[in-house]
């Protein structure tokens, strides 16, 4: 929960910095300016299309052992360190987008599947002691590891902020909610302490994404981007966003290289746009090309 909001407000902190950097700098809208946005818009490009996206996703955890206690009495403890590690595994996206070019906050949405994979181990150990003194009794050392292979399929739903930072590139801030069924949990090994975390195979939450996007050559935009949940909802556990395995929470991060494709507009479904010169058609070559080339 807290590497989400930390990453939630460097993503606002920034965008405010550079509003007010670039504040009184803004330039009336104007048609010929109109054919240098990045996103697709009307009535050159159609308002929706296809996005899709590898990845990777990593388990963050405690970069510490965390020493848990338990079973404690008057005269003796149960003390447990654990530690946690992470693993990478894959992510695949596929989708649609839809423009909202009627809305404040939100240039678009976005919704789609996903395969995800969320892999870690951890390594325990745990030993009684007595009270008050904290000796270490005989015999009760016991240490073991576990491992962890969770494969996702999912489905997902965002809205999207994008703040402009140049000619051809932007942040984009998203929330939205992922939802999923385990369709291959693998468990190995086990965990010393008394009380064991096991998520089930249902998982939802709600989630934010930071992402930058560039705008390439040809009709199609690069979004490389990084999500984690913010709050859990399947299993419930207001308010937190990591999730439990064996004794440890991790965090899962999401890296994906989102590829949105842009679909031009057909010519025939365009109205001729009034200029100084003339009537043209929006999808015109030359005219944009020569729109192009004004700053």
């Amino acid at each position: 929960m807290r590497f989400a909001l930390v990453l939630l407000i460097f993503g606002i902190s920034f965008n405010f910095g550079y509003a007010q950097k670039r504040r009184g700098k803004h330039k009336p809208v104007t048609f010929q300016k109109h054919y240098k946005d990045i996103m697709p818009y009307s009535p050159q490009y159609k308002m929706s299309g296809w996005f899709f996206g590898p990845g990777a996703t990593y388990m963050l955890t405690p970069f510490v052992p965390i020493n848990k206690k338990f079973d404690e009495t008057d005269v003796s403890r149960y003390d447990v360190k654990l530690k946690a590690l992470g693993r990478p595994a894959a992510y695949a996206e596929i989708g649609r987008y839809h423009m909202l070019p009627y809305w404040k906050v939100f240039k678009y949405m976005d919704y789609g599947i996903s395969y995800k994979g969320l892999r870690g181990r951890e390594s325990s150990e745990g030993q009684y002691v007595t009270l008050p003194n904290e000796t270490p009794i005989a015999g009760t050392f016991n240490s073991t590891s576990g491992t962890f292979g969770y494969h996702f399929a999912e489905a997902f739903v965002n809205f999207n902020h994008n703040w402009r930072l140049g000619k051809y590139n932007f942040l984009q801030h998203s929330l939205g909610a992922n939802a999923g069924y385990a369709f291959n949990a693998n468990f190995g090994g086990g965990t010393v302490a008394p009380e064991t975390m096991n998520p089930g195979k249902i998982s939802a939450q709600l989630h934010y994404k930071l992402g930058f996007g560039i705008k390439m050559r040809g009709n199609w935009i690069l979004i490389p981007a990084l999500e984690t949940p913010i709050f859990n909802l399947m299993p419930f556990e207001p308010p937190r966003s990591a999730t439990g395995f064996f004794g440890s929470r991790y965090r899962p991060i999401i890296f994906s290289l989102r590829v949105l494709l842009m679909r031009p507009a057909n010519t025939l479904d365009c109205t001729p746009v009034r200029t100084k010169d003339g009537l043209f058609m929006p999808t015109d070559i030359g005219k944009q090309k020569e729109m192009d080339g004004v700053k």
